[in-house]
């Protein structure tokens, strides 16, 4: 590395961006300077992703760090074939999980002799050859992590079906009769290959993928998806368009917190908070459909725009009843101390923990960490103004109940800005406005979204109009890894279906 590069800050680097895509900086370096970067980064920024994509003849790994209080974000880019000193996972706790995916997809051991959880691939997965190296060499079980329960503790299975309605996961519960000693995830049974089904679509099909790899995420990840494709063809989206892309990221927000309060009703057995919490949640799904057409908010993201205005009438109509019945539910909640004290000191997850992790979203929120890239977010000069983000201190399931409330309430505020105030609104389909990249050779965009759970990236390779490669990072697939965290957490068997409420995480975004 130059002694220039070493002795820039993380903000100046990133304020420089690259010609095409401001706040985006890239920076080819070899793994041994690239470990020395990461070193002197990891206090102070955020990885937001690692993984592999092809170059030339070979791979190379691409490192994303984000700055939270900039908003810009930092790719690391060397040679795969290039090992690090020591296992880049020990200065930097969050790639672990990439190390994992880099095995199972790439056949790449993280070096140093650390073992990988499974991520992708199933037990039998050994005989395989790695998923998306046809021809590799066959992965070894040798390299996995030891699947251990000692002493007089025991496994209590729990999964992959866990009830009508619910989405494939494993949850080994370590216990020596009522506490929760540790816990083992298994999310493979998912796992669809969504990234390699983009290679070689057009970018309205790809596009229809991302949105659907996590139905209830459907607006924030096209958004995503949608941004990084216009970083890359320098596709200009006109001010109304965007602020309606946000009302409609708005609404998916609401309706997510809303089921997230249905959810913990129903684990702390509170039923008539659930059902009241079920019925708004209804509401708020009715209301999406006369607002946009569709209950879950599909169809509407498009690169360079949207594709249906807004009915703001319908939306304004029902904008003041949806905020009363809510205040109400959250009162009543709130109000009802067995449902407090489940929720108090159950599942907690530590400031450091989420910093040391990567977390984003309301879980890292109500641990004190500031990240929410609303806060910096710049698209037509009007859309986020005199935004207030939600955070709390505390990391328990009250503490990330009280962050998706306050959420619901800002929410709220900033759609009836947008209907209320006069800013331009979308109210039909209109082409995008072609930029200095449309049509030419292969282009490189990043895209990030502020979804319900937390930012979603996106990095994508384009290549006379279609996907060459595609990085898909939903929030969940931050949030998953302190899941197993929050579990050990002083908990006991009944507190597991409240802090999976209060993640509020799906397995199809981890699973992809």
């Amino acid at each position: 590395m130059k002694a220039w590069e070493r002795d820039r800050t993380f903000e100046q680097l990133v304020g420089e961006g690259v010609e095409h895509q401001p706040m985006v900086v890239d920076l080819h370096l070899p793994a041994p300077a690239v470990g020395d970067l990461v070193a002197k980064l990891a206090p102070v920024a955020r990885l937001a992703d690692m993984f592999a994509r092809p170059a030339g003849d070979g791979l190379e790994r691409v490192l994303v760090f984000a700055d939270d209080r900039s908003g810009g974000y930092l790719r690391l880019i060397c040679p795969l074939e290039e090992t690090f000193p020591v296992p880049l996972s020990l200065m930097l706790p969050a790639a672990y999980q990439e190390e994992c995916e880099l095995y199972e997809l790439w056949g790449v051991e993280p070096g140093g002799g650390k073992p990988v959880n499974r991520v992708i691939l199933p037990p039998s997965a050994e005989t395989e050859e790695p998923l998306r190296l046809p021809g590799g060499e066959r992965l070894s079980s040798e390299v996995r992590a030891p699947h251990v329960v000692q002493g007089e503790a025991i496994e209590f299975p729990w999964g992959p079906i866990r009830g009508a309605g619910q989405e494939s996961l494993y949850l080994g519960l370590v216990t020596t009769g009522e506490e929760l000693l540790d816990a083992y995830l298994a999310m493979f049974h998912k796992h669809r290959g969504v990234e390699h089904r983009m290679e070689g679509q057009t970018l309205a099909r790809a596009l229809f993928l991302a949105e659907r790899c996590e139905g209830l995420g459907a607006v924030g990840n096209a958004l995503a998806f949608a941004r990084a494709a216009e970083a890359a063809l320098g596709v200009v989206v006109e001010p109304a368009a965007e602020v309606t892309r946000c009302l409609a990221l708005e609404l998916e927000r609401i309706y997510n917190q809303v089921g997230s309060l249905a959810a913990l009703g129903a684990a702390t057995g509170l039923s008539v908070g659930q059902s009241e919490a079920e019925v708004l949640l209804e509401d708020c799904l009715r209301l999406n459909a006369r607002v946009f057409g569709h209950r879950y908010l599909f169809n509407l993201i498009e690169v360079g725009g949207i594709r249906r205005g807004a009915d703001l009438a319908a939306l304004d109509a029902g904008l003041d009843r949806l905020e009363a019945r809510y205040e109400s539910l959250v009162a009543g909640l709130l109000a009802t101390n067995s449902y407090v004290d489940r929720l108090e000191g159950a599942g907690t997850i530590t400031g450091d923990t989420a910093h040391r992790l990567g977390l984003v979203g309301p879980v890292a929120r109500a641990a004190g960490v500031v990240t929410d890239l609303r806060r910096s977010q710049v698209t037509s000069g009007t859309s986020y103004v005199g935004f207030r983000q939600a955070r709390e201190q505390t990391g328990d399931c009250l503490a990330r109940m009280l962050v998706g409330v306050a959420e619901v309430r800002e929410s709220l505020r900033l759609v009836r800005h947008w209907v209320r105030s006069g800013i331009p609104l979308q109210d039909d389909w209109s082409g995008p406005v072609p930029g200095p990249g449309m049509g030419e050779g292969q282009m490189v965009g990043l895209g990030w979204a502020e979804t319900c759970r937390g930012e979603a990236l996106v990095h994508l390779e384009v290549d006379r109009g279609r996907v060459s490669f595609a990085r898909l990072r939903p929030a969940a697939t931050r949030n998953w890894r302190a899941f197993d965290d929050a579990l050990r957490a002083r908990n006991v068997f009944t507190d597991v279906p409240i802090v999976e409420a209060s993640f509020w995480l799906t397995v199809a975004g981890f699973a992809r």
